[in-house]
């Protein structure tokens, strides 16, 4: 008895053949939005981040004057 080479859906954890990265459109698509909102979520922070920084160096060089 063996094993066929498989691997698991990132979703839904199905076993699927090694060659797919999914078991589903659904899967895929779920995925894909998972994708987006981390990314959206990470330039949000950046962007956070960005606008905190230049504040404080705003304040820090017209702190000096």
């Amino acid at each position: 008895m063996t094993i066929q080479q498989h691997k698991h859906c990132p979703i839904c954890e199905k076993a699927i053949p090694a060659d797919r990265r999914f078991c589903s459109d659904r899967c895929e698509e779920i995925f894909n939005d998972k994708k987006k909102k981390a990314k959206r979520t990470q330039l949000l922070y950046f962007g956070a981040f960005a606008i905190i920084f230049g504040w404080f160096l705003i304040i820090g060089f017209l702190g000096q004057g």
